[in-house]
């Protein structure tokens, strides 16, 4: 699901913003979540790296678009930030903190849909697939490709994400990690534990082969695991 965030404290304009983003993706079929910050001071203490777009407001109380701009870059230097100003000075230190493109008020819906076509190619294609997933690490974000994690292993009131360039962990239950992954290449082989698919490389008995390692596999999830695992080999041509 594309995530989208707008920061904006003019309400009624955050509003018709928000009203063509959703005419544009029911247009085209791309399910989204949408959700809206009237200041940056509450935006960038609630941010959580599950955006894959920013729409900033430049000209906001407490604490300015641009400067704003600066804070979220050093939480998270990939999303995609689109500024709303109605004056195109600021369009210059729009490079300064990476900024894609700018919406100049006030905005009309052709005008919108031409350019958030081109902001969305700037979106990686996992990211608005679902295919990506976000944690907060002790002083940033992180973003993981759906692919390169091998498994998910909860650990009190935490998920653990074991990948191939590491471990981390998140405040999560098991039940939301799992909606956040594609659930045709992952499975559980028991209460706490959720596998990728396509790092298993075989399953002996009540063992399973991920990677390097190997996991137990519980009784009352071994069926629905290893045809799980028959049907993800299957669909691969493998």
């Amino acid at each position: 699901m594309l995530g989208i965030a707008i920061v904006e404290d003019d309400g009624e304009h955050a509003a018709l913003l928000e009203s063509f983003i959703r005419q544009y993706v029911e247009e085209r079929h791309i399910p989204v979540s949408v959700q809206l910050f009237h200041d940056a001071v509450t935006f960038l203490d609630q941010y959580r790296a599950e955006y894959q777009i920013v729409f900033m407001d430049i000209m906001m109380p407490m604490l300015d678009g641009m400067e704003a701009a600066k804070l979220l870059r050093q939480k998270d230097s990939t999303v995609v930030l689109v500024f709303v100003t109605t004056m195109r000075q600021y369009a210059v230190q729009g490079y300064e903190v990476d900024a894609c493109d700018f919406l100049v008020k006030p905005v009309t819906y052709p005008e919108f849909a031409l350019k958030f076509t081109r902001i969305l190619s700037k979106v990686p294609s996992e990211a608005a697939s679902g295919n990506e997933v976000f944690l907060k690490t002790e002083n940033s974000f992180v973003r993981l490709s759906s692919r390169d994690i091998l498994y998910v292993e909860v650990s009190g009131h935490y998920c653990i994400y074991h990948t191939v360039s590491g471990d981390y962990r998140r405040y999560q239950t098991m039940k939301s990690a799992e909606s956040s992954l594609p659930a045709d290449s992952f499975a559980r082989c028991n209460n706490y534990l959720l596998v990728n698919l396509a790092h298993v490389s075989r399953m002996d008995g009540m063992e399973v082969r991920v990677g390097d390692r190997t996991l137990p596999v519980s009784y009352p999830r071994r069926k629905a695991f290893a045809d799980a695992v028959a049907r993800y080999m299957e669909s691969r041509g493998r």
